[in-house]
């Protein structure tokens, strides 16, 4: 094996928000040889991986807010190792925060795309997973050599080009791992938090439907984006005001929860999506668990696929910072806290088990927001089915299209007992909101 193949990157002096420099795969300074473009090869290779993706989350019981990253890292390193082979592709740099000086192929190196990616996605995943055990490190090591074994059978590749690949395949996933590591996450986590109580304000969430009050990553919307400007964008209208009053909107609401959850039928829309730890891949893999079905069912290229999950993953992890943002503006209760304090029902539990942070706003309605937005500018109305939680006895549900699967999420969560009616509205727009404004700043090609 050669000692490098990396071209240098020439220095670019990028400012966030300004029109970046046109880079294709045209440009005399990244002339390679290639198998063959991106296109040729069979969506399966990227849709493998999500799956695994939401497998190794699942198994590791992740939250949503690790979780999110997660999938961003992995779609956005499959992205870049096939970026290359769309004559006319654009790579994520200059486009995401501080994402400069991205490793390249050699120019008049031969490569085989699929072959970087199915290199790179397994050394990204297994280090965003932290720790995973035995079991799910294996399971990626087999699909790894499971994909490099069907490239070099139906490829007939060369020693050379295997080499190539793998070599630029490391480059890339060490450089994403160093990206992501980068984002704050760690740090956003270390901080200290001084829980507000109910003394100072009775609206404020108390960790009372908690045995021993938790609070989930309070500061994680100072973590890095990907594309959103700010954690405040994007800002939705303040909750209605707090209230014990029966005729007003804030006891209205709660007491709508109430009612919810006694009608069956409703508390199983909760449940579907519900996406609990260790039973899923929790609500930020909710939409990446329709996509990998979508592969399928809309016959998708593997360009179309990579693009999909990317503009997903990026817009849900950006998503989670602007809704984490907005809970711990208003630090909300839940609707358990007030049914069992002003509607006098002491032993009452949600439906699906509480989460350990503020209502407001809903972060499942934000994502169903956020990707149902993406997924029907990038397809339309398209209708669909959804099968990912048939093994705990739901079944396939059919949608008529992903704004009514989205609007039905946001429901669910006042369903399943967990959100007032004004954090799943709000929340749904925020993540609308977010998505749309992904949308408008990426490019995938120059043309």
């Amino acid at each position: 094996m050669k000692s490098t193949k990396l071209l240098p990157f020439l220095l670019v002096i990028f400012i966030f928000g300004c029109q970046k420099e046109d880079i294709t795969t045209e440009d005399p300074r990244f002339k390679f040889d290639q198998i063959k473009p991106t296109n040729e090869y069979d969506a399966t290779y990227a849709q493998e991986w999500m799956t695994q993706a939401y497998k190794s989350v699942r198994s590791r019981g992740f939250f949503a807010l690790d979780a999110s990253r997660l999938y961003a890292y992995t779609a956005l390193t499959m992205y870049e190792s096939m970026a290359y082979g769309n004559p006319n592709g654009l790579s994520m740099e200059g486009q995401l925060k501080n994402f400069t000086n991205v490793p390249k192929p050699l120019a008049n190196e031969k490569y085989d795309w699929a072959m970087v990616l199915c290199h790179a996605t397994p050394r990204v995943l297994i280090h965003m997973l932290k720790g995973a055990n035995n079991t799910i490190v294996q399971e990626i090591t087999s699909l790894e050599r499971t994909q490099e074994r069907r490239l070099k059978n139906e490829e007939n590749l060369t020693d050379e080009v295997v080499d190539n690949s793998k070599e630029f395949a490391v480059a890339l996933s060490d450089f994403i791992i160093a990206y992501s590591e980068s984002d704050g996450a760690k740090e956003a986590l270390a901080r200290p938090y001084r829980m507000p109580s109910i003394a100072e304000n009775p609206a404020f969430y108390d960790g009372i439907e908690q045995a021993e009050p938790f609070f989930m990553a309070p500061f994680w919307w100072t973590s890095r984006s990907f594309v959103i400007s700010t954690s405040e964008i994007c800002r939705p209208l303040p909750p209605y005001t707090y209230s014990e009053d029966p005729a007003s909107r804030y006891y209205q609401d709660v007491l709508e929860v109430l009612d919810a959850t006694r009608n069956p039928e409703k508390v199983r829309i909760g449940q579907f999506w519900a996406n609990n730890p260790n039973q899923s891949g929790t609500p930020a893999g909710a939409w990446v668990g329709i996509a990998n079905q979508l592969v399928d069912q809309l016959e998708l290229d593997l360009e179309t696929t990579l693009r999909m999950y990317l503009q997903l993953t990026l817009s849900t992890r950006d998503t989670f910072l602007a809704v984490w943002w907005t809970k711990y503006n208003w630090n909300l209760q839940r609707p358990v806290s007030y049914i069992r304090r002003v509607l006098k029902q002491p032993n009452w539990n949600s439906p699906v088990p509480t989460p350990p942070y503020p209502d407001y706003v809903s972060g499942t309605s934000a994502n169903a927001g956020s990707s149902s937005t993406i997924l029907t500018e990038m397809f339309g109305n398209k209708s669909f089915t959804d099968g990912q939680h048939s093994d705990k006895g739901f079944g396939v549900r059919s949608f008529a299209d992903f704004t009514s699967a989205g609007k039905e999420a946001f429901h669910s969560r006042i369903y399943a007992g967990v959100h007032m009616r004004k954090a799943c509205e709000e929340g749904f727009t925020q993540g609308a909101c977010v998505a749309n404004d992904l949308m408008s700043r990426l490019r995938f090609t120059s043309k």
